[in-house]
């Protein structure tokens, strides 16, 4: 694959480059766009053509998917030895919905969920929405890391009845360690409480750095844990709706798989369904390129920064394609330029003070660390799913407005 080649977006239905979507985040229409969590580059080949093999056909009957966990266990076993019975990986409809679900048949109304923080917006949405709440552990952060900070989580996880957790975690790209997944594992199950594990960025750990699937780490130890997948961020299909889930407990499978069924939720629709299996069972060789190629991508971001603008700092970045930018160094003269000039940093509303003063200054649009809680002021997060091109002329826009402060 050449990932220095990007597929033209603009004319599409996508929201990643939708104007008023963009503005909304950034008070600038025009702005270029490096903020949902979406890649701009070709489709994998094999699901590329099986797309275009459906469309010919013309009908989009009922489908039928009796392999569909079989290649999504064998994926586990290539992509992570893994090896799952076939018989326990769970398709469910989108890794949000699998979460919500799992929040819903095993927590009660004013639980507390303890979710490490930057947090995914969603997650706390999924906790507000279910009438739960969320229990906000802030993860450790010095120097451009953030980390699992062990005294803490102990200390609010005695007080949950669920830990949500996001390995590699978004918006940080901390990839845990094997000690800290069995620290969580260790801490769930001594306190009797289920870890659900959203790894929706697990198959996209870059070159030379390794992701342990949580259901992996838990098997010498016993806690109750649902380790979630989805080849939504792997493959750029995330305009489409499918996710595994694999249980460790057998009654809380049989608890999920009950309400699956009573929901009529227990299978793919027909265009997910195949693109979920082709990408599963010919994927491996792209996936293993796209990895290469981000690593590169976030190497020269950090490298970029340390060069040319050594005011703002790459936070972590060692998985997937999204990661936050640590700004704390200038943001008080950005907060102070920005509420000085009212008039041409309106709008944005969606944003914060420095998704608007780039968006704005830089016409570049990322996400506000705010979306990811508020004490996360000092940050943004940026997409580098994009060409190594067009990474280097938002850094140096970037820069520009950086040294024009």
């Amino acid at each position: 694959m050449n990932f220095d080649i990007t597929v033209d977006r603009t004319k599409t239905n996508s929201v990643k480059w939708n104007k008023g979507a963009i503005e909304s985040i950034s008070a600038n229409p025009d702005a270029l766009p490096f903020w949902v969590a979406d890649m701009d580059f070709a489709p994998e080949p094999h699901i590329q053509a099986k797309a275009k093999e459906m469309a010919d056909s013309g009908v989009y009957g009922y489908p039928v998917f009796d392999k569909f966990s079989s290649i999504a266990a064998s994926w586990l076993e290539k992509k992570h030895g893994w090896n799952v019975d076939s018989a326990h990986v769970l398709y469910t409809m989108g890794l949000l919905h699998g979460i919500a679900l799992a929040i819903d048949l095993f927590t009660n109304v004013g639980d507390k969920i303890l979710v490490p923080s930057p947090t995914y917006r969603p997650f706390r949405e999924l906790c507000l929405r279910s009438d739960r709440i969320m229990h906000d552990y802030e993860l450790g952060y010095r120097s451009g890391e953030f980390y699992l900070d062990r005294e803490r989580f102990d200390a609010m996880a005695s007080e949950s009845k669920m830990i949500l957790f996001c390995s590699p975690h978004n918006p940080s790209g901390l990839v845990f360690s094997r000690d800290d997944l069995k620290f969580v594992l260790e801490t769930a199950k001594k306190y009797d409480i289920p870890v659900v594990s959203d790894e929706i960025h697990a198959d996209l750990v870059h070159t030379g750095v390794d992701h342990l699937p949580m259901g992996k780490a838990n098997e010498n130890i016993g806690a109750k844990c649902i380790t979630y997948l989805a080849p939504s961020k792997t493959f750029n299909v995330a305009g489409e709706h499918s996710a595994i889930a694999i249980f460790s407990d057998e009654e809380m499978e049989k608890t999920f798989k009950k309400k699956q069924s009573a929901l009529w939720l227990t299978s793919p629709g027909f265009l997910i369904g195949e693109l979920t299996q082709v990408a599963y069972q010919d994927g491996l060789d792209y996936n293993l390129e796209l990895c290469s190629y981000l690593k590169g991508n976030a190497d020269f971001i950090r490298e970029f920064l340390k060069r040319n603008c050594p005011e703002i700092v790459l936070a972590n970045g060692n998985a997937s394609f999204v990661t936050f930018l640590d700004c704390s160094a200038i943001y008080d003269k950005i907060e102070k330029k920005v509420l000085s000039n009212p008039e041409r940093y309106k709008g944005g509303a969606g944003g914060g003070i420095l998704s608007r003063f780039f968006g704005v200054e830089a016409g570049i649009a990322m996400n506000d660390g705010t979306w990811f809680g508020e004490q996360y002021k000092d940050f943004v997060r940026i997409n580098y799913g994009t060409s190594r091109a067009l990474v280097q002329d938002a850094l140096e826009k970037i820069a520009k407005a950086v040294k024009a402060l």
